[in-house]
């Protein structure tokens, strides 16, 4: 028997309920009806990365260093992404090797470049990328044997082909997200019978950029019945399952501008420039795509045209990503913002005005409401370092939002008012996921449970008879079979792994253009 997780990257009981009690998802509701489980919280921001790897951690980011996909260097007045090599924890597999047990991990998010464990990695989508539009072929998996196999009996790719993007979202893009799930689950088959390891790890990715472009509308639903089929692989040989996402989706109603909520309201200035004139010519990234995919040169042009070049083009929201950093008057600007909501201050700690702008924009993003609804566009504001907990948590974004309601959080400069009412996301992320237990050693109650993600991995190590690290902020949920082996047993703590085991950096350009591409970086 294997313990085993699958993971579903932005699923939430609300998107797929009227599709389980219509039995459109079978083998979900079997589960559901055998296990325990309910709504799990993840961290701010609610994205796939840092979530992924507080599941994987059982920390909150102030105890792994990465708090977004990326971060803004105002020192430097630059854009920093980050991959594999940055995050400074060891994850769920790496104290199951120490208690000598073998570990798989497909797909995960944030696991690219892959590092060596006793078991297999096998990178996931987003971040594992060459450029924008160019599948990983090589160096998305460790030992190189598993990559070899995946590649030679299973034709496997990281990415989907044709990539779904804003330029890019009909039947072949729907087709291809499709394929790659059966391809993720028959890899995961496949490898759990050749390699036998005693944990493995599956997430499926790309169903949440359909449901970012289609929130609940057909195609979602198609991808959910072909998850569910697949999820057939695994029902009938005895296995203890998790099944959990790292965030939940929700409609978006509202698309918040913050960046230029911040220039309305004094503190972000930005210079006029090309991005301007591109706009108002009717040069957008959107149209340029669109035409070099109906002429077949999208790879062509990716590899000609700098890249440089090809950035200095806007979005028709605007400027976004690292464009906006280029357009920021950065001597008369005192904050600026990611998307979903972390906000940097270049006015430096120390400085007698740094806690008083800081309150300010608190006390006024708070009390910020739509103009036309009187919804609450921000539910709270936190001081990052209070928010986070750990040795990294000061290297935290000054200022973190938690979004109102269906709200999402876009940092687009260009539009004239800091809302709208639609954007680029039908389905915007939310900060509840799920998770569900099932299994021999799982009681069987339904779904009224709640937790945090971070409790997932001292549960799951519980499960697995090994010890708890003592500085994972999880708890192991009181979620066993009391005649279960984990549930007679008592809960064992350990000291820590020490650190991250990686392997070679790699360059951040190939991380932010397969991210700009999915809209993550807006």
């Amino acid at each position: 028997m294997t313990t085993l997780t699958i993971g579903l990257d932005g699923a939430n009981w609300n998107l797929i309920e009227e599709w389980l009690e219509n039995g459109d998802l079978p083998n979900l509701k079997r589960l559901v009806d055998d296990g325990i489980g309910g709504v799990s919280e993840s961290c701010l921001p609610p994205l796939t990365v840092p979530n992924w790897k507080c599941y994987a951690t059982g920390k909150n980011p102030g105890k792994f260093d990465v708090f977004r996909f990326d971060r803004i260097d105002t020192k430097n007045r630059d854009h920093v992404f980050h991959d594999a090599t940055d995050f400074k924890s060891a994850e769920l597999w790496d104290y199951l090797n120490d208690e000598g047990m073998t570990a798989g991990v497909v797909n995960k998010p944030s696991t690219y470049p892959p590092k060596e464990i006793d078991g297999f990695i096998v990178a996931g989508g987003p971040d594992a990328s060459e450029s924008e539009y160019r599948s990983l072929e090589r160096g998305f998996a460790t030992p190189a044997r598993i990559e070899d196999y995946l590649r030679d009996e299973l034709d496997y790719h990281v990415h989907p082909n044709p990539m779904i993007s804003p330029t890019g979202k009909g039947e072949p893009e729907i087709r291809a997200v499709l394929d790659l799930i059966d391809l993720r689950f028959e890899a995961a088959e496949r490898l759990l019978e050749r390699e036998d390891p005693d944990f493995l790890h599956l997430t499926v990715f790309y169903s949440m950029a359909l449901q970012h472009y289609f929130f609940d509308g057909e195609p979602v639903k198609r991808a959910w019945k072909r998850i569910d089929m697949n999820l057939g692989r695994f029902l009938s040989e005895g296995h203890d399952i998790l099944v959990m996402s790292d965030h939940g989706t929700w409609h978006v109603d509202t698309v918040f501008y913050v960046n230029v909520w911040l220039a309305q309201n004094g503190y972000l200035k930005t210079d006029t420039g090309v991005d301007e004139l591109l706009q108002s010519a009717g040069i957008t990234r959107e149209r340029a795509l669109s035409i070099a995919k109906r002429l077949g040169m999208v790879e062509t042009l990716s590899k000609v045209v700098p890249e440089k070049i090809q950035k200095m083009v806007p979005w028709e929201e605007g400027v976004k990503r690292d464009r906006v950093l280029s357009v920021v008057d950065w001597d008369r600007t005192t904050a600026v913002a990611s998307n979903q909501g972390p906000i940097y201050l270049t006015v430096p700690r120390d400085d007698p005005n740094y806690e008083s702008t800081r309150d300010d924009i608190i006390r006024e993003l708070e009390a910020l409401t739509h103009p036309r609804t009187g919804q609450s566009i921000v539910k709270a504001v936190y001081r990052g370092e209070a928010y986070y907990d750990g040795p990294y948590a000061e290297h935290a974004p000054d200022l973190v939002l938690d979004q109102g309601e269906n709200v999402h959080t876009s940092d687009a400069i260009g539009p004239d008012d800091w809302w709208s009412d639609s954007g680029l996301w039908k389905g915007g992320n939310m900060p509840v996921g799920i998770f569900l237990f099932s299994g021999p050693s799982f009681r069987s109650e339904g779904l009224g449970e709640r937790a945090r993600i971070v409790d997932l991995a001292p549960t799951l190590l519980h499960t697995t008879a090994s010890a708890v690290p003592d500085d994972m902020d999880g708890r192991v949920l009181d979620v066993f079979e009391p005649d279960s082996d984990p549930g007679k047993r008592s809960v064992e703590t350990r000291p820590p792994l020490d650190g991250n085991r990686v392997g070679e950096e790699r360059d951040d350009g190939e991380v932010e253009q397969r991210l700009a591409d999915l809209g993550y970086l807006e």
